[in-house]
């Protein structure tokens, strides 16, 4: 038998055969209950703490998005001296509504055993009992987590089942979530995708309208980004962050004298400063390689990360712009100064730019093999995908690109900590889980 067809045994439904073994469905929703409840109460124990960034999502800074201090400041309005009690229950109930919603939609669309089902759901509620503690600290990611699962569901469920429905209604909980953390962009090429997929399925452009829209939707998300500058700190701009995030890793690989590369004084004068003092930390790759220290560069890169970028670029910035500026406008500066000047550096020292940018990516998955098993999976079941119809092709698909591409956009500008990755830290249980209900266990039962 060729190798390709015995893959397409191992997914194809199976005829199922009651054994004594299997969970019912009743003691399938008492598990997910119990996790839930366990899940509070280890919430409830711990405090919600302030940590790294959450003053500025608590002020309103302007250098961070929309979504969180929107959020948090709701909460405030309503709940008063009650606010930080609230905030924890809230986003516990977020989080465990998208866990659900998530876990419904699998159940409803994969032949999955409720043992598996289980399991998931013990994976997805671990980031709020464990190292992110979601519910328990002021971050954007206990908004940004439940919208990411609410929107990879509703896009699971149009990839399997071929509707449009599922992909309009994800609508605003895609612009909620960018307009929370803008990382998920990569989300918008994925739609497109699924919406061409689905008009060469079914021959036909019905909706083609929100193809168009999910073209646009970077431009909305911009406008709303910028209104809420607008109103809220009188800026009609984008969060002004951006150009910090691309100068860091370009400045950490850049030479002493890439400052001719600029015909401005201006960013001349900025780049020698930032550059003699990232040397003089040893925080430059060059500074760094003539000292005794022996850690590999990306690691450097990534335990300093904030050093380079919010205690040297950004200092010396907001330094080097006028004076009379206010807080916020010298922040701006600094953003469309380094906006400018990133592209440039970049390009001059792109493979060093380019090999701290795979080392960066690879460091998300653990190392260079996991990152390789990745492609592979997706590659195999997108070739799978174009020569069958066995919708646990799909899911592997689509799974599988969403982890790799949120790594591949965040590792352009920033550190791969698993703050910005743990999104995704599902993708190979459901990977797995699929795989062996299809074949070692295809005796059990679909949990339905």
């Amino acid at each position: 038998m060729a190798l390709n067809n015995s893959f397409d045994i191992y997914l194809q439904p199976k005829i199922p055969i009651n054994v004594s073994g299997k969970l019912t469905e009743k003691t399938y929703y008492y598990s997910i209950f119990l996790i839930f409840a366990v899940g509070f109460l280890i919430v409830n124990y711990k405090p919600i703490e302030i940590v790294n960034d959450s003053l500025e999502y608590l002020n309103i800074s302007i250098n961070r998005s929309a979504g969180y201090p929107i959020f948090l400041h709701i909460i405030k309005t309503i709940f008063g001296s009650y606010f930080d009690p609230a905030t924890k229950a809230i986003q516990y109930l977020l989080g465990v509504s998208g866990i659900y919603f998530f876990i419904s939609t699998l159940k409803k669309h994969l032949n999955l055993d409720c043992i598996w089902l289980i399991l998931l759901t013990f994976v997805l509620i671990i980031p709020y009992l464990y190292n992110q503690t979601l519910a328990n600290v002021f971050l954007s990611e206990a908004l940004s987590y439940p919208l990411y699962l609410t929107t990879t569901a509703l896009f699971l469920n149009a990839t399997i089942s071929n509707r449009f429905k599922p992909l309009i209604i994800s609508l605003p909980f895609l612009f909620l979530l960018i307009q929370t953390r803008s990382q998920f962009l990569f989300l918008v090429p994925i739609a497109i995708g699924i919406l061409i997929w689905m008009f060469i399925v079914q021959k036909k452009l019905n909706n083609s309208w929100l193809l168009i829209l999910f073209f646009i939707f970077p431009l909305l998300t911009s406008l709303g980004d910028k209104t809420y500058h607008k109103l809220v700190h009188g800026y009609f701009v984008n969060t002004p962050w951006t150009g910090i995030h691309l100068m860091t890793p370009a400045f950490f690989v850049s030479d002493a004298e890439d400052f001719s590369i600029y015909k401005s004084k201006d960013e001349q004068e900025f780049y020698k400063k930032t550059f003699s003092e990232l040397a003089k930390k040893n925080l430059n790759i060059h500074s760094f390689q003539a000292s005794s220290n022996k850690k590999d560069e990306v690691v450097v890169y990534t335990e300093n990360y904030s050093e380079i970028a919010n205690s040297t670029i950004l200092p010396i910035g907001t330094d080097h712009v006028d004076q009379e500026l206010s807080n916020e406008k010298k922040l701006i500066s600094v953003d469309r100064m380094t906006k400018r000047m990133s592209i440039p550096l970049i390009i001059n020292n792109f493979r060093p730019w380019l090999k701290l940018y795979i080392k960066n990516l690879t460091q998300a998955f653990g190392n260079a093999k996991y990152t390789l098993l990745l492609i592979i999976i997706m590659l195999f079941s997108f070739i799978k995908v174009l020569k069958t119809n066995i919708v646990e092709y799909r899911v592997i698909f689509i799974i599988s690109m969403l982890s790799l591409l949120n790594v591949v956009l965040v590792s352009i500008g920033m550190h791969t900590l698993k703050r910005f990755t743990f999104y995704n830290d599902w993708v190979f249980f459901l990977i797995i889980f699929s795989l062996i209900n299809s074949s070692t266990f295809n005796s059990l039962k679909p949990c339905k």
